[in-house]
């Protein structure tokens, strides 16, 4: 049985010496071996600090999970998901403010009641808005060149160029030498990991990352090309981020009123709501308070309101006649008075086309272009000097899911920008 095995292990070793004369041989090998060495040399270039923390990356791939204990619970819990690679590596509650390791498995607590919030990953930047122009009732579809316009569903031609050059990059050894070179300063190595939970403060940044998130899950528009749905969506987005802004710059006292009017009507549910939400974005605001599953919950029970209802006020409203009229005219000054059915244009302003899991859709600018509405990773879209984030939104989506080229690219415009300049 012995002289077996060694035998075996003779023919093995023989084999592997075969092999690895003829790939020395091989001219396909050297070439494999240079394009590792070239993605290797790419990722220490474009990740000279060992020691960076890498944020974007961070906050770019977080999750955000809400669930109760128990059906009776009034409240929900908040817990973040960090995650690198599409694998959680650590989640942060929000509450205990501590990082636990990740739930492997089935957990029945998180089976009840739970809504998952999945990163909002950026397909582009569109630097224009148009006028939406509703379709008569005849037909409840947008018109193919109003759906295109909206969604840039040309974008998605990318995601074949996008999977191809990913292959390309692996088969031809670049992408190796690419994650060799990177692999000081990514998220993906459980040192880095490790070093990113010990930076002084990162709970207080995830949690308000975190509260980002939540914060622009309802105005996220997903590919809606039924006409009247999108315009319902539409007004009641409008209503939610008109308030939003109010919330931060609330000099005449507005909210404060409309709470106490709403208490005074006997809608005391819709004054909490108000002010539960209210007292969210001051805090995110602010920055001199911890944020806490309330100031989460907040926002959920606010959408919500305006989801079901489509305005605060519609159990008390003012009866006909002049004080109506004067409440009216006071919601239409602030921007949150309730659209007419009957709107047959609607303005789509700039905005961010993005994915989140298989769904793909936009998120307008309003509420990102605030100091506290706007994801880390979105800043670089908006001031445009990111090294991979183009003008055009095509390219941009191409560079930023095949970043590992980005260089390279760059390399190669600058070569050709000199033989320009001789010539």
């Amino acid at each position: 049985m012995g002289k077996k095995r060694r035998l075996q292990k003779t023919l093995l070793a023989q084999l592997a010496l075969r092999v690895g004369k003829f790939l020395l041989k091989s001219q396909l090998f050297t070439l494999l071996l240079a394009l590792c060495a070239l993605g290797f040399v790419v990722g220490k270039q474009v990740h000279p600090d060992p020691k960076a923390v890498p944020f974007e990356e961070l906050f770019e791939n977080l999750s955000v999970v809400s669930y109760r204990d128990s059906p009776s619970d009034s409240t929900a819990r908040f817990v973040v998901e960090l995650a690198a690679r599409g694998r959680v590596f650590s989640q942060y509650d929000v509450d205990e403010r501590r990082f636990e390791a990740p739930v492997r498995g089935h957990d029945y607590r998180r089976s009840i009641s739970i809504t998952r919030y999945p990163p909002l990953k950026v397909r582009g930047h569109v630097d224009r808005g148009f006028w939406l122009e509703l379709p008569d009732s005849s037909t409840h579809a947008l018109l193919p060149g109003q759906f295109d316009e909206l969604y840039q569903t040309t974008l998605d031609f990318v995601k074949p160029l996008s999977v191809a050059a990913a292959v390309v990059g692996t088969l031809s050894g670049y992408s190796t030498g690419y994650r060799i070179g990177t692999w000081s300063s990514s998220l993906s190595n459980p040192k880095v990991q490790a070093r990113v939970l010990a930076v002084p403060g990162i709970g207080r940044m995830i949690a308000r990352e975190a509260w980002r998130r939540v914060l622009l899950e309802p105005v996220v528009m997903a590919q809606e090309s039924d006409a009247g749905r999108f315009a319902s969506v539409r007004r009641t987005q409008r209503i939610y981020t008109n308030f939003f802004r109010l919330a931060l710059t609330d000099s005449n006292g507005f909210i404060a009123h409309e709470v106490a009017r709403l208490d005074s009507a006997g809608c005391h549910r819709e004054a909490r709501t108000m002010r539960g939400f209210e007292q969210a974005v001051e805090c995110a605001a602010g920055d001199t308070c911890d944020l806490s599953s309330t100031d989460f919950a907040a926002i959920e029970n606010w959408a919500n309101l305006l989801d079901r209802r489509g305005h605060w006020a519609y159990r008390s409203t003012p009866p006909r006649g002049e004080e109506r009229m004067r409440y009216f005219g006071t919601l239409a000054w602030y921007g949150v008075a309730p659209s007419e059915p009957d709107e047959r244009r609607i303005w789509v302003g700039r905005r961010f086309l993005v994915r989140y899991g298989d769904t793909e859709g936009f998120v307008a600018d309003e509420i990102p272009l605030t100091r506290v509405g706007c994801p880390i990773a979105w800043r670089d879209w908006l001031r445009g000097d990111s090294p991979y984030l183009g003008t055009n939104a095509w390219t941009a989506q191409f560079m930023r899911e095949s970043r590992q080229f980005a260089p390279v690219v760059q390399l190669g415009r600058g070569i050709a920008g000199r033989l320009r300049g001789k010539d």
